[in-house]
């Protein structure tokens, strides 16, 4: 196999991702038909990467054209001189004591969750990139259950379990398990020590709290020099609020928009006129239809009309929403590159504006050894999240940078069955990564 991890020839040309073989094999149709699938799963294919039959199908077609592939695309090992991938964690507690102590000092109380978790909450609320990421597997009775990817949801299920909905401040240290592509240079077993704040009284507060923390955790082993790159989902939706769009497209733009990788789909979906081809709806005495009801059938009949007969968006609209997806820039001049990618702000994104920058005021004064940095497309893997994210970086480490992240995510509560919705932000940081980073620092 004519794999890159080799020196190129001069001019050479290696592909690095699975839509750049799928463009030099002659595109999504030669594509289809070489696999025998339809256009959509090509589609799905460049997104996502290929399954293991097509994997091996068109690594031979590369293989037959004398064309450059990088290992990972068709999911093979890379020769790195320090292989991290499918290695154990292998710090000891002792070691691990530092961050946990400052919490607890902070009124934070230690909290130990199993690592064998019910995979349902974590295939519901994670999110697709990181739902491909479990390692799950059923037991003798046939439940399915996984190792913890991460340690928020374990948290919170803790928390409602205990059913004292007050104001509690919980930290943690644990083991966490997460698949990793080969040679992506990650580990699949680490250790995630972290912050929550459930139920506080100061939404404002409270994230500013846990950066802190979190920084100041970071500084006491050692990691001095790093970047905090700052989000908040509620800029892009007051944006949309403010362009008074169709709900529908509102609400699939905003879901695209905080799951990252599918928001161009939906974004060239909704810039098409719409197709709608009439059916007639059955009428008889099932009452399911392939385990789907009929009022539910109903209502994707409704809404797929409803999408069908909505005005598409404009090209300027497509243009900004786009420009927005994109933008990367300090922190304090957000409103000026805002108005250099042509969007006037309305009301609600003039007010999210105000609240963001009052956030970076006090985040600067707390963190100043730190670039704060406006980024709409990181900290947005994790589908829990509804409101602000963080990410610490040390670009140093390359594909393992970020070694502490985190966010608002009030939903998830009760999403979890709480008996309502609560306020709740919450960080963690890969130990290892951090340790790592420490060592660059000095």
């Amino acid at each position: 196999m004519y794999f890159s991890q080799y020196p190129l020839d001069k001019g050479e040309i290696m592909l690095k991702t699975s839509s750049e073989v799928i463009d030099a094999l002659g595109g999504t149709q030669t594509v289809a038909a070489l696999l025998n699938v339809g256009a959509s799963a090509i589609s799905n294919y460049r997104k996502k990467g290929f399954p293991a039959r097509a994997a091996f199908i068109l690594a031979r077609q590369c293989e037959s054209r004398a064309l450059s592939v990088s290992p990972t695309v068709f999911g093979m090992p890379i020769n790195e001189p320090d292989q991290m991938w499918r290695r154990q964690a292998t710090l000891s507690n002792a070691n691990r004591s530092g961050p946990i102590g400052l919490f607890k000092k902070s009124g934070f109380r230690q909290i130990e969750t199993s690592i064998l978790q019910p995979a349902d909450p974590f295939i519901d609320l994670l999110g697709e990139e990181m739902r491909r990421r479990l390692f799950t597997f059923e037991d003798p009775r046939g439940e399915t259950l996984c190792l913890r990817p991460d340690l928020t949801i374990p948290t919170a299920r803790a928390y409602i379990e205990a059913n004292q909905f007050n104001n509690t401040r919980l930290c943690y240290d644990g083991t966490a398990f997460r698949y990793q592509p080969r040679g992506a240079g990650k580990p699949e077993e680490f250790t995630q020590i972290g912050i929550e704040i459930l139920n506080g009284a100061s939404k404002l507060d409270d994230e500013i709290e846990i950066v802190s923390q979190m920084s100041n955790a970071l500084g006491a082993e050692g990691v001095n020099r790093f970047d905090v790159y700052l989000n908040d989902l509620a800029l892009f939706e007051a944006l949309l609020n403010d362009l008074a769009l169709p709900e529908r497209q509102q609400t699939r733009l905003m879901r695209s928009y905080a799951h990252g990788s599918t928001f161009k789909t939906s974004l060239n979906a909704l810039s098409q006129p719409g197709l709608f081809v009439a059916r007639d709806l059955p009428h008889d005495s099932a009452n399911e239809i392939a385990g789907r009801s009929l009022d539910d059938i109903q209502a994707r009949y409704n809404d797929k009309r409803s999408a069908a007969n909505s005005e598409p968006l404009s090209q300027d609209i497509s243009t900004k929403l786009l420009a927005f997806s994109a933008l990367n820039c300090a922190a304090d001049r957000l409103p000026d590159c805002i108005e250099k990618i042509g969007i006037s702000p309305g009301k609600q994104l003039e007010n999210a504006m105000a609240d963001f920058a009052i956030r970076c005021q006090k985040l600067e004064a707390l963190v100043p050894q730190s670039d704060l940095l406006f980024s709409a497309a990181r900290g947005r893997k994790l589908a829990y999240y509804t409101g602000f994210i963080f990410e610490i970086c040390v670009p140093a480490l390359g594909p393992r940078q970020v070694i502490a992240s985190g966010g608002r995510y009030d939903a998830l509560l009760a999403a979890l069955n709480a008996p309502q919705s609560m306020p709740a932000v919450g960080a963690a940081m890969a130990y290892e990564r951090v340790k790592e980073a420490a060592g660059q620092n000095q």
